[in-house]
């Protein structure tokens, strides 16, 4: 069973088969971020990154949510932890829609997705990487308090930097303690 978690703004909740649309649409951008996730994607690609994203909880226990706002029900992106074969680490990774960049949703659900795997799945430290052309992920492994503690080749052949996550409720100075 995938659990649903809340924030202020956000109900964090499985991926399903109506999700397509969102994922179409963020895959299918030949311009903007969806580039660093693979695209841009056929719409029948990103079902199957839909259908992997929901799959992933049933193989590895946790994954990736979907983003819904809690004002108006709207599903504007996707956070979690995953874990793929083949990939040394896990990794928290978060993507929106472009409407909803800009209002630090993604700031909101990763902080309670780190949350989720340092309390839950018991990661220490959570992580996340990414290829260093990625400003906005990076600007956003610092504000959540993330450090580099290390620069990897990955399978795919990219070179990124591993950013340590502090729990939420720590500092970056009891975290590395």
């Amino acid at each position: 069973m995938i659990p649903v978690l809340e924030t202020p703004r956000l109900i964090l909740r499985a991926p399903e088969t109506a999700d397509h649309a969102l994922y179409a649409a963020f895959l299918g951008r030949a311009d903007g971020p969806s580039a660093f996730y693979g695209g841009p994607l056929r719409p029948d690609e990103a079902f199957q990154r839909l259908a992997a994203d929901r799959g992933h909880w049933a193989l590895r226990g946790h994954g990736k949510w979907i983003l819904e706002r809690r004002s108006d029900g709207q599903a504007v992106g996707g956070c979690g932890l995953v874990h793929p074969p083949g990939w040394p680490r896990h990794e928290l990774t978060w993507w929106l829609a472009e409407e909803a960049r800009g209002a630090g949703l993604a700031t909101e659900a990763s902080v309670a997705a780190i949350r989720w795997g340092y309390d839950v799945l018991g990661l220490d430290p959570v992580e996340t990487h990414m290829r260093d052309e990625n400003a906005a992920a990076h600007a956003l492994a610092r504000r959540l308090g993330g450090w580099v503690i290390a620069r990897e080749r990955f399978p795919d052949g990219a070179t990124r930097d591993v950013y340590a996550l502090p729990h939420p409720d720590r500092t970056q100075r009891e975290a590395m303690a």
